[in-house]
Formats: structure tokens, sequence, C-alpha cells
């Protein structure tokens, strides 16, 4: 008999019992009728273990990462991806700036402010080209006009004169499922 992943983690399910589980009450057969049967599938491959959760996937990596539930994990992975020591002093909450006249929104996906002061953006796209790095630049952007409304703020009412040796780093990281091609019109990406 070939080895199961259930014989190694013996809290994964058979299809039958996640079948079983669903219809045994009304709110969770509702539910799972009305996805689609791809994602009716998909669910039942995750809960069987015969698919891993895609951790690039925006809504999974919000909630694996999110430093409220867990704020070590999110401060290791900065640590090791900015090459210093950092630790998360709080989540920003999303303000949605507005970046043009039309209307757009610019909607980041996690921002945290760091003990030293610095800002950075987290954002997960599933395809590398879907962010340009004119993208980034308007997040970074947005990051730097935080921190000098920050930095302004803390002198406001001390008698002390701004300077712009207050501001922070910031940093705009972006992870994506797919890199673009080296080619793509999209715009130049560095690749190591």
């Amino acid at each position: 008999m070939a080895n199961r992943l259930k014989d190694y983690f013996p809290l994964i399910r058979e299809r039958k019992e996640v079948l079983k589980e669903i219809g045994s009450s009304m709110a969770l057969s509702t539910l799972f009728d009305s996805w689609e049967q791809e994602r009716q599938e998909e669910f039942l491959d995750f809960c069987t273990g015969v698919k891993g959760v895609k951790v690039l996937y925006d809504s999974f990596f919000k909630e694996i990462m999110n430093p409220e539930y867990s704020p070590g994990r999110l401060n290791r992975f900065l640590s090791l991806l900015l090459g210093k020591r950092v630790t998360i002093k709080q989540v920003i909450p999303n303000d949605s700036t507005r970046i043009a006249a039309e209307g757009s929104l610019l909607v980041t996906d996690i921002v945290v402010e760091f003990e030293d002061g610095g800002l950075a953006d987290i954002e997960i796209q599933k395809i590398g080209y879907a962010f340009p790095g004119e993208r980034s630049a308007c997040y970074s952007a947005d990051l730097l006009l935080r921190q000098y409304k920050r930095a302004r703020e803390k002198i406001q009412g001390r008698n002390r004169k701004f300077s712009y040796k207050n501001i922070k780093n910031v940093y705009t990281i972006v992870l994506f499922e797919k890199k673009p091609g080296r080619n793509k019109k999209a715009g130049k990406c560095i690749y190591p």
C-alpha cells in the first residue's frame, strides 16, 4: 500500500468524512452548495490533503501573516527579507488613498509600523506584471506621505522645527506567485 499523507498527519480527513460534516449542517450545506463546482473541489482537496493551500493567495497570506494574530511570524519574515532585525509596533489600518482625480483607489494589503518608526507595505500579487514599477512607486509614495504626516504631527506643539531627517525608511514589498517575464512591457523587472 502506498504511503498516504493521512498516515503522517492523522488529522487529515477522507473526502467522505468532510462531505458528511458539510451535510450534517444546513448552514454549511447552503454555503458549500453556493460555490461553483471548481471551488467545491478545491476546498475538498485542501481539507483532504490532496493539495496545499496557496499561501500567496491574498486571503490566505493575510490570515497567515496577520501580525494581530501572530506578530512574531511577520517580524521574522520581514527581518529575513530586509536583512536586519525589525519589530512590528502596530498594524496601520487601510485608509484607501485616492491617487488620481478620476478616483482610482490605492488599497494596501498589510501596512505595518516598525519600532524605529519606519513603515512597510506588504503586497501579494498572483501575477507579477499586474504590479508594475509605477504602481509600486505610488504605494511607496503613499507610505512616504504617511511618514511625513506622522513626523509633522510629532513635532507640533513641542516648539521644535521640522526636519526631513525625522522621516524614517519606508518599504514596499511585493510578493508574486508568478513573476513576469524579463521582456514584458509592464516595466523593467530585476531578479537575482
